[in-house]
Formats: structure tokens, C-alpha cells, sequence
């Protein structure tokens, strides 16, 4: 299992893009989005439904997305970015372990890879702007950009009324961007003031921000024990992995285990296992190998077919044959 985000997303290509777009699989929503590599992990059961709507400019980006079940999104966004994300209410998310405060806007600067924990029923409005014409848009309007503080937190807050007012401009981009087609007469125009409108939506957000407050020293630790999890899962996705033997691997009490999992994840450790070795099964299949549901479970620690094909129906919403029949008629080759 490969724990980064997969090369997945579409070409950035420059010039004025709109789309709006529903799916009914959460990989295939994951990789809607122009420019980014995503990977997304389904960590609650039922089916999945996600719609995206988009428009970008070349130098910017604004998107709304919202996603029926809590995930676990590992991102990475374009180069020479920075993005920043509105939840459309204040729903617990997490971006890189910290839960976001009910004035907060989430950030990704330069180091570009962020992972978000989301709940059911998630709504995103997000914004991404070229750094340097960020900058060079600040210079002009006399907006002093504190980059220290904006490449240091996963998140700031910027007072209810900026949040609020961000959220409605958001809207307002993507409203007026579906009517802004290249028939239109004034459409030149129409692109280039909302273009501007993107970054203004950003210098506004990041004008006068507070940092959140420190989180307790142990919080560095707690994210650890979860990667720690992660990089185990990724070495040898068929094991059988225990709560006792993690807690032995890992030098932790059960209590310390629970606890770190819960605060990164909104879970306990059983059920974020057994959901990421569903959703690596669910990718297998998707990619129609190895041939048959049997390899597949296995190859991801499944043993017991009835109970496994049990859990997959239960947490995604549809049989494993039934993943792997899409999977075979997409790759061109005959399912088993």
C-alpha cells in the first residue's frame, strides 16, 4: 500500500476550464479534480456519492465538493500553490491530525501535501492561487501576506465574518463561472474579473489571520503512532495485525493507541485498520488485479471470504464481484 497520494489526477492544462461532475465511486471522484493527486480511504460503510464542481484559470482554481460519507483524503496540491479550504460548516474535520476550529480556514503552502479527515455529509469550498502571482497581486493592493504563519499551521483563523464572507464569494465564483462560456460576447471580460475575484477571495481570508493555539506537546507523538500504523499496513498488507501487537511493536499502552487514533482519525484502531485494508481491496479490484476476489482479499489479509465479502458489501454499498466486473470491463480483460 502505497501511503502517498497515486499520480492519478487529470493534466493541469492552462486557460479557463469549467465542469461540474457527480460520482458514485469515491476513487473516481478522487481523481476529478484538475491538477491534484489525491487518494481518498472510505472510512464509514454505505454507498458513496460525490459531486465536484470546478473552474480554473491557469492560475487559479476555485472548487466546491461535497462527499456522502467521512473519508480520509490524502492530497497533494499543483506546484508553486497555495490552497486554501472553507468548510461549508464548522463538521470536526481534521487536516494533518488537528481538528479545525469554527473560524478556520484550512492552508497548504509549500510543502503541498496536506491529509484531511472528513466527515459524512462533508462540504469543501476551496481556492488555489499561484504563490508568486499571489504575491505580486498582494504587492499591487498593499496587502502584506505573512508567509511565515501561513506555511507553518495546516489551518488559521480568520474570524467568523471573513469565513462567512469567504464562503459567499466562493459560491459566487462558481455561479457566475458556470455562465461565463467562451460564446458568450463578454466573456473575456467576465474570466478575467473572476479570476481576479479568486485571489481577492485569498488576500481577504489572509490579511490580518491568528494562529491557532499550540496543540499539547504529545500531538507530535500521537500522529507518529498513526504513521507508524500506516507504514506497518504498507509493508506487509496481509498480516494479521493486532491491537495487542501494536501496542507491542510499537512500545504504546492500549490507552495510548486508542487515544491516537481516535484524535487523527475520529476512530478506533480495529475499525481504521479493517477500512483500510477494504479500501485496498476495492482498489485492487477497481484496477481489475490481481484476477479474482479470492487474490485480492487475501492480498490484503481477508482469509474468511464470507465474513470479508460480508464487510465489503456493508461498508461500500455493493458485492466485491460487482467492483471487480467494472474494473475488468474498464482494463478490457474477463473477471474470475
Amino acid at each position: 500500500m502505497d501511503t502517498n497520494p497515486a499520480p492519478n489526477a487529470p493534466t493541469w492544462r492552462a486557460g479557463w476550464q469549467w465542469q461540474s461532475m457527480l460520482a458514485g465511486d469515491v476513487d473516481e471522484h478522487a481523481e476529478r479534480l484538475s491538477g491534484w493527486q489525491q487518494r481518498y480511504d472510505q472510512l464509514t460503510p454505505g454507498g458513496f456519492s460525490g459531486r465536484l464542481d470546478e473552474v480554473t484559470s491557469g492560475v487559479a482554481q476555485v472548487y466546491r465538493e461535497c462527499t456522502s460519507q467521512a473519508l480520509r483524503q490524502r492530497c497533494e496540491v499543483w506546484a508553486d500553490a497555495l490552497w486554501c479550504g472553507l468548510t461549508a460548516r464548522h463538521d470536526g474535520s481534521r487536516i494533518d491530525g488537528r481538528e479545525v476550529g469554527a473560524c478556520g480556514a484550512l492552508l497548504c503552502g509549500s510543502s503541498r501535501r496536506f491529509e484531511l479527515v472528513s466527515p459524512a455529509g462533508h462540504e469543501m469550498l476551496g481556492v488555489v492561487v499561484s504563490r508568486g502571482e499571489l504575491q505580486r497581486r498582494a504587492a499591487e493592493q498593499g496587502v502584506e501576506l505573512t508567509w511565515t504563519m501561513v506555511d507553518a499551521s495546516p489551518w488559521l483563523d480568520v474570524g467568523e465574518a471573513r469565513r462567512r464572507e469567504g464562503l459567499a464569494r466562493l459560491r459566487a465564483i462558481l455561479a457566475l463561472a458556470a455562465s461565463a462560456g467562451s460564446s458568450h460576447r463578454h466573456a473575456e471580460g467576465a474570466r478575467a474579473t473572476l479570476q481576479q475575484a479568486m485571489f481577492d477571495v485569498v488576500l481577504h481570508l489572509l490579511e490580518q489571520p491568528s494562529a491557532p493555539q499550540e496543540v499539547r506537546g504529545n500531538a507530535t507523538q500521537r500522529r507518529r503512532v498513526v504513521q507508524q500504523v500506516d507504514e506497518l499496513v504498507a509493508a506487509q498488507p496481509d498480516a494479521a495485525l493486532t491491537v495487542a501487537g501494536l501496542c507491542a511493536h510499537l512500545h504504546v499502552s492500549r490507552r495510548t493507541l486508542q487515544y491516537a487514533f481516535e484524535a487523527e482519525t475520529a476512530m478506533g484502531p480495529n475499525a481504521y485498520l479493517r477500512s483500510v485494508r477494504l479500501n485496498g481491496v476495492r482498489r485492487a479490484l477497481r484496477a481489475g488485479q490481481p484476477g479474482s476476489v479470492h487474490e485480492a482479499a487475501a492480498a490484503w489479509g481477508f482469509w474468511n471470504l464470507s465474513q470479508f465479502a460480508h464487510d465489503y458489501r456493508r461498508h461500500f454499498g455493493e458485492r466485491p464481484s460487482q467492483t471487480l466486473s467494472r474494473g475488468s470491463q474498464a482494463s478490457g480483460s474477463c473477471p474470475k
